[in-house]
């Protein structure tokens, strides 16, 4: 009796999409469970609920879309900020932002992350901060990536000017920045409000946005 035909290289490289893709799904799945437990803990009304954890799971879906089409799919740094700045009508345009630095890539468990700090940040900043203002002050976001003692790093400046911030009561956006940049990008962030604005910092292992695995999801 003959045995089993060999795979074709196309085979093979059908069958291994498809594990990827099946690892990517398992990933994101986690990370929406993630997502509306810790919405609903941190919302003040059903409301708030429903229509935060809605453009939350937009993030989520429009890069498990994306990371479907193939296994090489990679998602850039400056679009992931644009498309947040954008959807939400955040300052009525661009007049109110602006975004500078290299291209950077990531693969989709960095984009899910740091698109879910976007949206927060953009959120945020529109319910309490320069983006939701009239005719007051400015966006600046810019990145760079330098050597580090351990490999390259993604700095990133979030900096509202322009109003006076205040600290906002710690919810989802605070665990996103404390919570799921660390666990899972192995990042630091920090946070400095004053009388002129806001900065946000963030740094951000490359490594973290380029490889195969990325960390378990924050429970």
């Amino acid at each position: 009796m003959a045995g089993p035909e060999p795979q074709t290289q196309t085979q093979s490289d059908a069958a291994a999409h498809l594990g990827e893709l099946s690892r990517r799904l398992g990933n994101s799945y986690a990370m929406l469970r993630s997502i509306i437990r810790r919405s609903a803990e941190s919302a003040t009304s059903v409301e708030s609920f429903a229509w935060h954890l809605e453009g939350r799971l937009d993030v989520i879906g429009r890069i498990m879309l994306a990371a479907m089409r193939g296994p090489d799919v990679s998602f850039d740094l400056c679009r992931l900020i644009e498309t947040e700045l954008s959807d939400q009508h955040a300052g009525g345009g661009g007049d109110t932002w602006s975004l500078n630095g290299p291209p950077v890539t990531m693969n989709s468990a960095g984009a899910e992350v740091l698109g879910l700090l976007f949206y927060e940040l953009v959120t945020n900043s529109i319910e309490h901060g320069i983006l939701g203002a009239e005719d007051v002050g400015e966006l600046q976001v810019t990145w760079r990536v330098e050597q580090g003692a351990d490999g390259e790093l993604l700095h990133l400046d979030w900096i509202e000017r322009g109003a006076p911030a205040t600290s906002a009561r710690e919810g989802f956006g605070s665990m996103v920045l404390e919570g799921m940049l660390r666990y899972q990008l192995d990042a630091e962030a920090t946070r400095e409000f004053g009388p002129e604005g806001v900065r946000i910092s963030l740094s951000v292992p490359m490594r973290s946005l380029v490889q195969d695995d990325a960390g378990p999801a924050l429970a």
